[in-house]
This record gives C-alpha cells, sequence and structure tokens, in this order.
C-alpha cells in the first residue's frame, strides 16, 4: 500500500486540513480525493492529493461533470476507506465539518454499510 495525503485549501490556498490515506496506487487514491471532492462541493474548498514531495495530476478546485459518479465508485470500491475519510471530515472542526452534503453523505454511507432489517 502506498501512502499519500488529501489536503483541503480554503478560498484564500491555504492548506488546512490533510487526511492520510493508504492505497494501492495513484488511481485508487484518485478516486477517494474525487470523492472527498464531491461530498464537500457546497463549501468554499479545494483538494489536492500528494504523495510524499510529489503532487498527484487529477484533482483541483473545479468540480468535476462525474463528480456523483466518482462518489458512487469509490463507495463500491472502498466503502471503509471512504467512510473513515467523511466521519474524519465530519469531524475536524474545520470549515469542512459544516458541509450538508457531507452529513447526508455520511448518513447514506452508514445505512448502506449496515441495512436495516426488514419489519
Amino acid at each position: 500500500m502506498a501512502q499519500y495525503r488529501i489536503y483541503f485549501i480554503d478560498h484564500s490556498g491555504r492548506f488546512r486540513w490533510p487526511y492520510d490515506l493508504s492505497a494501492r496506487g495513484d488511481g485508487d487514491a484518485l478516486s477517494v480525493a474525487h470523492a472527498a471532492q464531491y461530498v464537500c462541493a457546497d463549501v468554499p474548498v479545494a483538494v489536492e492529493l500528494w504523495s510524499g514531495a510529489r503532487r498527484v495530476p487529477g484533482t483541483s478546485n473545479r468540480g468535476r461533470a462525474d463528480s456523483k459518479d466518482c462518489w458512487e465508485r469509490a463507495f463500491t470500491a472502498q466503502p471503509e476507506a471512504l467512510l473513515r475519510l467523511t466521519e474524519a471530515l465530519r469531524n475536524s472542526g474545520t470549515t469542512v465539518a459544516r458541509s450538508r452534503r457531507l452529513s447526508a453523505q455520511v448518513e447514506a454511507l452508514r445505512s448502506r454499510q449496515n441495512p436495516q432489517p426488514d419489519a
């Protein structure tokens, strides 16, 4: 597993909150970074992905047309990593933690991972 760091950057370009991530490679790490970008899209924050001193190309402050699809693919492939990331974001005390979409997606992730039996 390779080590990565996702940085959440505020509107003035300052790194505000790092999140460490283990992934099989750049593709898997980018998938999680794109999902993070989607889940935080309602707050003014950019996302960058780094592997040590190397910035991994493919993230930016612009939303992606396929953001929802990125979220769904990441959930299907890496649900535990995505749940850890979203819960950490929600508990971070940063601007991102106030994201309505983030709160909704954390609850959706939890319910999808722990479905309630039919009554």
